[in-house]
């Protein structure tokens, strides 16, 4: 297709002529790059071609050297705002008298000549003209629920294959009327080649059905049939970008209550869509750099601090208490799409926006999964007809330790598609961990982090991992040679990547998680280590056959040096324990205490079981039956919490550290954290052991005399005491942080300053997720270094 041109206003410079071609490689496609090429390359009056391959953007420009030369800085210098330049490379070629150097500047069909290596455009939530659109009565785009153009709206979810034009997209069959045929071809139009481009006389429309799928209403109608059934108190589920949210009244205690029942979600924190930044401030505090957070165009749920009821105004309706129980935070978002914006604006007030999704199922992504699994259970469903191609969930970050942190890495952000320095010569492929699994690529000079999955614990889930996989593999044509995973042999990655190198003749790696947990963090700076790197999580499988999970590894990207960790206690019932944190508490107790002396400590969550219980755990504990040892944090967190009475059985993965954390922070203006403190004793033979033994003891003694606020902040700042007495006594190294237990916002605000101040040079990851889901960055960046091994010098021996 070639576009159409403009005349020059100028001739062109009368000096020698010079061609030369550029090949640009990054998020170029998608995001209005060859209408930016066409305009400068009018602007510097060249002559040429840009077009879209499969491996990026290819122009072919002539004119006078000073000419391209300016071109080519204005280049890199101006680009649009959602494109990423990585590789940028030119060569001189004659000048030429062909077609394509006719005197015009062209934009050329795109081509599909070899695999694709081009990186995907995450989706991205609505630009400022857009919603200047949607609001102006006198645009045609006002107050329609699609609108997008070539700085935002969907890609990675509605892309069938690259390169990225519109019949390779869910658009594909939505014809366009005269005026978005003209917008989508004019280079100088800001919806030129946005893929969903679309407007009410031609794109995808609003349908409200019932709860078992008859439409009732269509358009407009919909959406204020919609919003009056949210403010009566519906539970509603809503078609976004990347699957269906559930939505209902945030007000309403007794609407949030029927959706956590519906969810079988007893306390787990529900993300609150707000309708601007200015309702979002009168429920919740943050800092500036927590409010751009929020506002940043990948609109990310972001944690922020509640207000306490006597900071709010007396006329602002709460929220109800039940949708962030019993912690300081709430996760908010702001409208991400013209839809959600227009439902805000007519419901006017703040909607709980979760999930559609049952607990073990993917993200619901047709309107006929959603009836099938809600169906009477709810009271409408907003859908429209632009199919969703790959499901992809909410960003969740948080501002800690005075900077980004990601928990959970999809919408806005992902895919995310960091270049590599080297080319790899494989293709390799991460398949991540069994909970917050994520994927990860490598080929050519390209890596790629999919979205965040989910825990592979059900079939539909382990399902929705098979087609991630498929969905990556056909888009970029890959056979990967390499395959690396997970240590535990256990895990449903581990399983698949055995099989699939069984099948096809691949290599299999493994890597250690918590050696995976630091090489993630390692990945994100490009750091090949060595690093003194703490690995405090919940738990992996450690070399020794035991649960690591408080470990401080000297590591590089060949192996590591396990040099201290959390002295191991039993964890009784194995990772099932983990839904029940008295057990942890009595694996610690058992150490030193029999069950009758444990009978006498009067601790409620043990006293309220019954005797013959508790015998038979100490039975299990004692032989070790499906009791391993564990050096976990995580776990130790559990067990703390369980003994200062703030758990009894966990609804959610990290609830204990969270309501610790919560402790922490109602501790009163001037009180200070009890001192509490980990022990350390040095082994002629082996690793630091990290006593918790004092600590406990001292929490037995005191709490009973001291309010629970100051133990857990003494609790929290014993750990960062201890990474700064751990650092000190390996100083030749960076530092890194990699594992969940570094995302506890208390311990993090207090560590990094302390280490800023000791002059340690952290490294800790802000694009990717310190849980699990950065596990699968770590495994690629094993791989990439094992293929490449000729350049790097092992400090360690390889694993």
């Amino acid at each position: 297709m070639t576009a159409p041109t403009t005349p020059m206003t100028q001739p062109p410079e009368t000096s020698t002529p010079l061609r030369l071609e550029f090949q640009i490689n990054g998020i170029v496609q998608g995001v209005g790059f060859r209408p930016f090429v066409y305009g400068l390359a009018l602007r510097h009056r060249l002559t040429g071609y840009v077009l879209n391959d499969a491996s990026g953007v290819t122009i072919g420009a002539q004119g006078s050297p000073e000419q391209l030369a300016a071109f080519g800085r204005d280049l890199r210098a101006l680009a649009p705002p959602l494109s990423r330049i990585d590789s940028f490379d030119q060569r001189a070629l004659p000048p030429t008298s062909d077609p394509d150097f006719d005197g015009q500047f062209h934009i050329r069909a795109s081509q599909q000549q070899s695999a694709a290596t081009v990186a995907i455009s995450p989706d991205q939530g609505m630009c400022e003209a857009c919603a200047r659109d949607i609001a102006n009565p006198a645009d045609r785009h006002h107050r329609y629920p699609f609108t997008n153009c070539t700085h935002c709206g969907p890609r990675y979810s509605i892309i069938r294959r690259l390169p990225y034009d519109r019949p390779h997209t869910a658009m594909a069959s939505f014809a366009m009327c005269p005026r978005c045929a003209s917008a989508y071809e004019d280079p100088l139009d800001r919806r030129y080649h946005a893929q969903p481009v679309s407007c009410p006389q031609c794109g995808p429309q609003l349908c409200w059905r019932t709860g078992s799928g008859d439409a009732l209403a269509e358009r407009e109608d919909a959406l204020k049939m919609a919003a009056r059934a949210l403010q009566a108190g519906a539970l509603v589920a809503v078609k976004g970008m990347g699957g269906y949210h559930l939505m209902c009244d945030a007000r309403n205690e007794l609407t949030v209550a029927r959706l956590r029942q519906l969810k079988r979600r007893a306390r787990k924190p529900l993300a609150v869509m707000m309708g601007s930044l200015e309702e979002a401030r009168l429920h919740v505090t943050g800092n500036e750099a927590e409010w751009e957070l929020l506002c940043s165009q990948p609109r990310p749920i972001t944690l922020l601090r509640k207000r306490e009821p006597d900071q709010q105004s007396s006329d602002t309706i709460p929220l109800a208490d039940a949708i962030a129980p019993g912690i300081p935070y709430l996760g908010v978002m702001l409208p991400y799409t013209p839809l959600h914006q227009l439902l805000l604006e007519a419901c006017a007030m703040p909607l709980v926006a979760t999930s559609a999704n049952g607990r073990g199922s993917p993200i619901l992504i047709e309107c006929e999964a959603v009836v099938r699994e809600l169906g009477s259970k709810i009271d409408g469903i907003l859908d429209h007809d632009r199919p969703i191609l790959h499901p992809c969930d909410d960003s969740l970050v948080q501002w800690a330790g005075g900077r980004r942190q990601t928990l959970r890495l999809a919408r806005g952000y992902a895919p995310c598609t960091p270049s590599l320095k080297a080319p790899v010569s494989t293709p390799v492929l991460a398949v991540g961990a069994q909970q917050k699994n994520q994927l990860a690529l490598a080929f050519g000079r390209q890596r790629i982090y999919s979205p965040h999955i989910g825990d592979l614990h059900s079939l539909p889930m382990q399902g929705h991992f098979e087609q991630t996989l498929t969905t990556f593999r056909e888009l970029y044509d890959l056979a990967p040679a390499l395959l690396v995973s997970d240590r535990h042999p256990g895990y449903l990655s581990h399983q698949w990547a055995k099989d699939y190198c069984h099948e096809q003749g691949a290599t299999h790696l493994e890597v250690q998680h918590h050696h995976a947990h630091l090489l993630g963090v390692m990945a994100e700076h490009d750091h090949s280590g060595p690093v003194l790197g703490f690995a405090f999580d919940g738990t992996g499988l450690g070399d020794d056959g035991t649960l690591w999970g408080g470990e401080l590894l000297v590591a590089d990207v060949r192996g590591f040096e396990r040099v201290a960790h959390l002295r191991p206690f039993r964890l009784i019932g194995g990772e099932a324990a983990i839904r029940e944190p008295v057990r942890q508490l009595l694996g610690l107790l058992f150490e030193s205490a029999t069950p009758g002396e444990i009978g006498e400590l009067n601790i409620a969550v043990i006293d309220q079981m019954p005797a013959d219980r508790i015998n038979n755990l100490h039975q299990l504990w004692r032989l070790g039956r499906n009791a391993p040892h564990t050096s976990s944090m995580g776990r130790l967190f559990d067990g703390v919490a369980a003994l200062l009475g703030l758990i009894d059985t966990p609804d959610y993965e990290g609830e204990a550290g969270l309501l610790l954390e919560a402790a922490a922070l109602r501790l009163a203006p001037g009180a200070a954290p009890w001192p509490l403190q980990f022990g350390i004793t040095d082994q002629e033979d082996g690793p630091l052991l990290i006593e918790w033994a004092p600590l406990l003891a001292e929490l037995l003694q005191r709490r009973a005399s001291v309010e629970v606020a100051r133990l857990a902040a003494g609790f929290i700042r014993a750990i960062g005491e201890l990474i700064l007495t751990l650092s000190q006594r390996f100083p030749a190294h960076p530092v890194a942080l990699g594992g969940g237990v570094f995302q506890n916002r208390v311990l993090m605000d207090q560590l990094l300053p302390r280490l800023a101040e000791a002059g340690r040079e952290v490294l800790i990851s802000q694009t990717l997720p310190l849980n699990d889901g950065g596990i699968a960055a770590g495994q690629l960046w094993f791989a990439i270094h094992h293929v490449a091994k000729e350049r790097v010098k092992p400090l360690f021996p390889a694993i």
